[in-house]
């Protein structure tokens, strides 16, 4: 297939929703980072950076050729498990967790790009096992063991809100795969009995984050402050915001962590409600682009890969939201091409590439895996 008939079928809504979303947070980096004069301008111009590195990742991603992914995606789940490894190793320590690979001035995190090795390896399960009676529990356990490996690495970092967001994929693609009720009801089960015993795992600070969740005036000054600010500054917003440059909350450092995990705290305040609803809008029109290349699709691979992209973009826009609305303990998960990141952003970027060039080709397919293939188009 040559080049100029692959940006014919390119989904381009899916690309510009995405260069849309970049554009506000890249606005929204800037007046969260104003108030250090200087620094503002450099973490303004390196998310800038990010930005156009990530849209080359995603043409290279959309630019490989028919198969390939779904070929490459055991060997990219052994290479990211294996820096996994290494962060826990000789990863860069900060905030009390390990959870960096530093590259001469780089610094990343390989639990970001776990995130995609995690839909790819279950895409890839899921439809070789797939069929219409629905999957049972037998089925279902190695998909499970896929997921455990990572979640185990990444949760020893610590970093228990992007271990958990392996398992809202996990949630999310056993759904799609018509795993049967009953084993669905069984997992929840147990699941809920674990989290009890997760208290005894957790550490200090982890801990502080539940407590502070569900009473966060106990401490107000303290644990309960990060919670008790963003609400403030998304509800002093009101309808129409305060105006772009004209927060308060974060330009006097009432906020913490104002362009990464509380971005949306800071962008309610200057657009209000309004602005708010046209930001979840976009983030609903993304969603939707996603699920509609998973409808869309014929290939079963490329149906769950999608689909899988899907779930992990709504579960980090619905835990960030909730998070710096106060209606979820604080997990530092960031809010897609609002927050500030690098990893963060190539990984968006990345997973997007992916379910672009997934949806591309229309394929006929007669049993899973990449046997008994054509292509019809």
């Amino acid at each position: 297939m040559k080049g100029p008939s692959k940006l014919v079928r390119m989904d381009w809504p899916l690309f510009f929703i995405a260069i849309l979303l970049c554009g506000i947070g890249l606005m929204n980096v800037y007046s969260g980072t104003r108030v250090h004069g200087s620094m503002a301008s450099a973490l303004f111009a390196k998310q800038g950076i990010w930005i156009a590195v990530g849209v080359v990742l995603f043409f290279a991603a959309y630019y490989m050729s028919d198969g390939i992914i779904e070929e490459m995606a055991t060997g990219y789940a052994a290479v990211v498990l294996g820096m996994l490894v290494v962060v826990l190793v000789a990863g860069k320590i900060r905030g009390g967790a390990q959870r960096w690979i530093s590259l001469g001035g780089f610094n990343f995190q390989p639990s970001e790009f776990a995130k995609i090795a995690v839909v790819l390896m279950l895409s890839r399960y899921f439809s070789g096992k797939y069929q219409y009676g629905g999957i049972g529990l037998r089925e279902t356990l190695p998909a499970i063991g896929m997921v455990l490996v990572p979640f185990t690495l990444v949760a020893l970092q610590p970093d228990l809100g992007t271990a958990g967001v392996f398992l809202f994929i996990l949630a999310g693609m056993t759904v799609m795969a018509c795993v049967k009720g009953r084993v669905l009801a069984l997992f929840a089960v147990l699941g809920g009995s674990v989290i009890p015993a997760l208290w005894s795992f957790m550490k200090d600070y982890q801990r502080q984050r539940v407590i502070t969740f569900l009473d966060p005036e106990r401490d107000p000054l303290g644990a309960g402050y990060h919670v008790i600010q963003s609400k403030i500054a998304v509800g002093s917003g009101g309808i129409l915001g305060k105006g772009y440059l004209q927060g308060t909350q974060g330009a006097l450092r009432f906020l913490p962590e104002k362009h990464t995990d509380f971005a949306f705290a800071v962008f309610s305040e200057e657009w209000g409600f309004l602005g708010s609803a046209l930001l979840l809008l976009l983030f609903l029109l993304l969603i939707y682009r996603l699920l509609h290349l998973t409808v869309r699709s014929q290939d079963r691979f490329a149906s769950f890969a999608c689909g899988g992209v899907a779930v992990y973009f709504l579960a980090h826009i619905v835990i960030n939201l909730a998070m710096v609305c106060g209606l979820f303990p604080v997990v530092g998960i960031p809010l897609p091409f609002v927050s500030y990141g690098g990893s963060s952003m190539l990984t968006n970027m990345l997973a997007l590439g992916i379910a672009a060039n997934l949806s591309r080709s229309r394929f006929t397919f007669q049993g899973g895996g990449l046997k008994g293939r054509e292509i019809a188009s």
